[in-house]
């Protein structure tokens, strides 16, 4: 029977473009456009490979790859936009067999996955103790290194938090930013905090952020715009709580699937 594979990426022009070629080189194939829907998919399909993208909304590929490689030694073949030597670094650490960045070929992709298929069916299968790292989280499109100057001074008004209002919170964050003509990667190196966690607050995409790094965050960019950013932590919770619960039930899912396994050896 011919391989299955589980594609997984949210641009549906890429995900059917990799349906209809890979189902032309003869692969049985899954497109889906939501990592959680795609880990529901995997514990029923059990796929022989998965392809996944990074930026994702609700949950990133890098989470997605570390749930899956938790419980199955599956090959997976990261294919993202996101090309920096530690976003290879990561997805590689994560548990990607291989890594690819777009825009991509179609022939390089064929033979990536020819490769890691050859490599899974000799290779034992790694030990499900063996740590993982934290996966960071996916990022929105990054802003252009000398948009808005790179060299614009830190604000200088008075050091009094303005409280924002509730409704689009992040667009105020992100107007005081620029008002003050400050780039992203410049506020980056001025709070020590990855740009891609600042823009998460200015579009309010909260599942970008761990949360542990939430709180401090929040405070930290708040600080440095001086902006009261104490309230978005309780509308940040309120958001993420569904998605909290929807991985505990996955993860739960993929316990009992293994234990599963493992009785009936």
């Amino acid at each position: 029977m011919a391989p299955h594979i589980l594609v997984v990426d949210d641009e549906p022009a890429i995900g059917k473009l990799l349906l209809y070629q890979l189902s032309g080189f003869g692969y049985r194939v899954t497109y889906l456009q939501n990592g959680l829907l795609a880990l529901q998919r995997f514990m029923l399909d059990r796929p022989d490979l998965v392809i996944l993208d990074v930026m994702m909304p609700q949950i990133s590929g890098w989470e997605v790859c570390r749930q899956i490689r938790s419980c199955s030694s599956v090959p997976i073949v990261m294919l993202t936009a996101k090309s920096a030597d530690a976003d290879v670094v990561y997805g590689l650490t994560a548990g990607a067999d291989d890594y690819l960045t777009k825009p991509f070929s179609m022939a390089q992709l064929h033979a990536r996955i020819e490769a890691v298929l050859r490599r899974s069916s000799t290779s034992p299968a790694p030990a499900s103790g063996a740590p993982r790292p934290e996966p960071l989280p996916a990022a929105p499109v990054a802003p252009p290194p000398a948009a808005l100057g790179e060299g614009a001074a830190a604000p200088v008004s008075a050091p009094v938090a303005q409280p924002l209002p509730a409704a689009r919170s992040g667009i105020q964050v992100q107007s005081a930013r620029l008002a003050n003509g400050i780039t992203l990667h410049q506020a980056e190196r001025d709070c020590k905090i990855r740009w891609e966690f600042l823009q998460a607050i200015e579009r309010e995409n909260w599942e970008y952020i761990p949360r542990r790094e939430l709180r401090r965050t929040l405070a930290t960019y708040g600080g440095y715009l001086h902006l009261d950013l104490a309230p978005l932590y309780g509308q940040a919770q309120a958001h993420l709580r569904p998605y909290a619960i929807a991985r505990y039930a996955i993860v739960a899912m993929l316990v009992v699937a293994v234990m599963c396994g493992l009785y009936f050896l």
